[in-house]
């Protein structure tokens, strides 16, 4: 159904505005929402003006979200005020460039999500839709290009947004501050405010990064297709394309390459590649583990037999180190008839796995809630844990600390002082303020640090603008921002960003006593 610009004003602001695209949206923990910032809370805060005593710009709070390959990505969430008026102009101005949202050649554009989200990385491991895909572009072609745009997000030029709202020869007459009221100058301006006035660069989290890019990308697309015979899609900003000949497909090379170069943005040698076909539609490893599969839908798996498969899945993560096994793997396991209230070696067998590979953390969601009776009743479950989130805290990986902190809080456990310390100096706002949620015995510590931040210091500010407003929001701490009325619009309109704790249920029964403190691992 086509997207319209009121529903995707809303899904901007309450669901794809916190980095949460993926299709389940594990990046960040469900403790933290934007439901509440609806538009018309946007258009209130939009009507401030930015008295920032000579700051270009905003900052934005930065996360660090680690990959299957333990390699870390930074996401980042702006400042509510910048965000809500880059949201208003692009939804003021959406039937301009709607047109992204039927290009054929990209598989990743504004939908309408049950959700209400606009923007889904759907994955490509079991999408049914990549193999028709696959299937229906190769027939009959002998060769296939895989062409990847190097660091597109950090590397999107600002400036280059109205170069593809317009096209080169208007944005170029009327660039500059004469022309500084025109639309697609407007949504210049709104992109640059959200990271200090810079150029270079737009937030990787946020759907309207999406948004962007698509109206780039997509200009890219059309001039792709007017030139070219084969069949090519993208997923954001991989592409692929079939073809017949090795020449067909330098000459797909070339012009993607410059395409892009008109954008200011170049490909990825090292993830560019020419392959003869036919080629299996996913990786030899996806091949192996679903051969090794003790699945039957109908039957309860015995536990043994899921030992086994995850054994065998961490033999080919050694194999294949450039796929993500381990989270398949693992996923696959948490779907299978198990009976989770009884299969406490199990989840520790997970939690295991966790310590060494944060990027499965968000999977053990239904296993701990299921199984915490059990598990905790051998007694190790608060040391995994803790063990976990002091190894996270050590290399300082938001997404290990924030959602083992989420699972901590949720059971009611006790998180020791010296590493609620440690988690403070790290300085990583969504870290902190996954511990103020967790653990209100360390909130004095809290309290602290976020008043010994330099109110003089914006851009520090807005670095930890989220825990400063909860801060705020529960009349810990003064408005932080002096001449900026956003926090006190926000809190006169209930908006929270943080979720009120619901333990499992039982949980706190069983967790009464605080136990004695004992040092981080």
């Amino acid at each position: 159904m086509a997207v319209d610009s009121d529903f995707l004003l809303t899904a901007l602001l309450c669901h794809n505005y916190l980095p949460t695209s993926r299709r389940e949206r594990e990046e960040l923990p469900p403790n933290f929402s934007s439901s509440a910032f609806l538009p018309d809370v946007a258009r209130k805060i939009a009507e401030h003006e930015d008295k920032r005593n000579g700051c270009k710009g905003f900052d934005q709070i930065e996360y660090r979200l680690t990959r299957f390959n333990t390699a870390g990505r930074w996401l980042s969430i702006p400042h509510p005020l910048p965000h809500a008026k880059l949201c208003l102009k692009l939804t003021e101005h959406w039937e301009k460039f709607a047109w992204i949202q039927k290009n054929t050649h990209s598989n990743i554009k504004p939908q309408r999500y049950e959700d209400g989200r606009a923007i889904v990385m759907n994955g490509y491991s079991d999408s049914s839709e990549k193999t028709g895909r696959h299937l229906s572009h190769s027939f009959g072609k002998r060769y296939v290009v895989h062409a990847d745009v190097s660091n597109f997000f950090p590397s999107l030029y600002s400036h280059a947004i109205p170069w593809a709202l317009v096209g080169f020869k208007e944005a170029k007459d009327k660039s500059g501050k004469k022309h500084h009221d025109e639309w697609f100058n407007q949504i210049d301006a709104c992109v640059r405010h959200t990271r200090r006035d810079e150029t270079q660069g737009v937030a990787i989290g946020p759907a309207t990064s999406n948004i962007l890019g698509e109206i780039i990308l997509g200009k890219v697309d059309e001039a792709l297709a007017k030139s070219l015979d084969g069949e090519f899609s993208r997923y954001i900003d991989d592409y692929s394309y079939y073809c017949d000949s090795e020449e067909d497909a330098k000459n797909f090379l070339h012009s993607l390459e410059c395409e892009l170069a008109k954008f200011k943005l170049h490909l990825n040698v090292k993830k560019t590649t020419i392959e003869k076909l036919p080629q299996p539609n996913v990786g030899p490893w996806v091949i192996e583990l679903g051969q090794s599969m003790p699945f039957d839908k109908e039957k309860e798996v015995s536990l043994f037999d899921v030992y086994r498969y995850l054994d065998f899945a961490q033999v080919l993560s050694a194999k294949y180190p450039e796929g993500s096994v381990l989270k398949y793997a693992v996923s696959t396991v948490i779907k299978m008839p198990i009976r989770w209230d009884s299969a406490g070696n199990l989840l520790q067998y997970l939690l295991g796995l966790s310590f060494h590979h944060t990027n499965l953390l968000p999977l053990l969601e239904m296993p701990i809630e299921k199984n915490y009776a059990d598990f905790f009743g051998y007694g190790r479950a608060g040391a995994d844990l803790v063990s976990i989130l002091a190894e996270n805290v050590s290399l300082k990986r938001s997404d290990g600390i924030c959602w083992t902190l989420y699972f901590l809080g949720r059971l009611e456990h006790h998180v020791p002082e010296t590493l609620a310390k440690e988690i403070v100096d790290t300085g990583d706002c969504m870290s902190i303020l996954s511990l103020y949620w967790a653990a209100e015995e360390h909130r004095q510590i809290i309290v602290d640090y976020a008043n010994s931040i330099d109110k003089a210091h914006l851009y520090e500010l807005d670095r930890h603008w989220m825990l400063l407003y909860q801060m705020f929001f529960d009349s810990l701490m003064d408005n932080p921002y002096a001449a900026d009325p956003t926090f006190q619009t926000l809190r006169d309109e209930g908006v929270s960003f943080l979720l009120d704790r619901a333990p499992y249920p039982g949980a706190f029964a069983m967790f009464t006593a605080v136990p004695p403190e004992a040092p981080s691992p």
